[in-house]
């Protein structure tokens, strides 16, 4: 091994070119410390893109639950003598009312109910609209709507989703007065 090393030596092949301090160039350490502050800042990244991922998910929810609630007031604007139906909606529905069938404005107003229900759930998984009278529409969690029996006429629409908010609350609520 001693020959093999001495004849390196002699023909250069083995000579390491030491850095001198001040020389130009990195070191194993600074590059250790450039990759650790490259990752942390990815690590930051992801983060951020995967908010803003459950952000955008969330804000796309309640602009479902937004057009779900005009598009009931309309129905609520459109059969009036219906209202006490939309206010106490009925276990089943006694009518499919289409274009084909005469419904009573009860039953066309508990089938528009029933139907703007499923397509709200099928559109906002587990979500659950009402009508009611409240004078604080901005308050309530699913289960526990909070509505009064007094004020206007308000659209409440629950669901729970992926929290972004520091205190890790899911439950979230849209509602809309009908004048």
């Amino acid at each position: 091994m001693l020959v093999l090393q001495k004849i390196c030596t002699k023909k250069k092949w083995l000579k390491t070119d030491v850095r001198k301090p001040g020389s130009p160039g990195f070191s194993l350490l600074e590059v250790l410390i450039a990759g650790t502050v490259f990752s942390l800042g990815l690590a930051g990244f992801a983060a951020l893109l995967l908010s803003s991922i459950i952000g955008s998910a969330q804000a796309q929810r309640e602009g479902i639950a937004a057009m779900a609630a005009a598009s009931l007031a309309e129905q609520i604007r459109l059969n009036p003598g219906g209202l006490h139906h939309y206010l106490n909606p009925p276990e089943t529905i006694t009518q499919i009312c289409n274009r084909e069938g005469q419904c009573t404005p009860e039953q066309q107003a508990d089938y528009d109910f029933r139907l703007w229900q499923l397509e709200l759930a099928d559109s906002i998984p587990n979500a659950r609209g009402l009508v009611c009278h409240d004078e604080t529409p901005q308050d309530g969690v699913e289960g526990n709507s909070q509505c009064d029996g007094a004020g206007p006429l308000v659209i409440k629409i629950f669901w729970n989703g992926q929290s972004t908010e520091a205190n890790g609350s899911n439950q979230y609520r849209f509602a809309l007065e009908i004048s």
